[in-house]
């Protein structure tokens, strides 16, 4: 099997079984997600206030392994770093 020329073509084992996991396959897409979902959870914050966020979490590996919503929600919550 080691010489098999087909074994990278094989499917991986996704990792993205955690729990609040979810691929979101574009750093754009997370960040819109997130910033939409920010907007409609904390009165007053204005688009650029919620894509700069967005952008900056999104650099967290750990951050950006979960779901948009999920942090959005988490953040609201505390309402740290807006």
């Amino acid at each position: 099997m080691e010489n098999d020329p087909y074994v990278r073509t094989w499917p991986w084992r996704s990792r993205w079984d955690q729990a609040h996991a979810e691929f979101v396959g574009s750093d754009s897409e997370w960040c819109d997600r997130l910033s939409a979902r920010l907007i409609v959870l904390v009165p007053g914050l204005d688009y650029l206030s919620a894509s700069h966020t967005a952008l900056d979490l999104a650099a967290n590996d750990a951050l950006r392994a979960l779901a948009p919503e999920w942090v959005a929600e988490d953040l609201a919550r505390a309402q740290v770093g807006i």
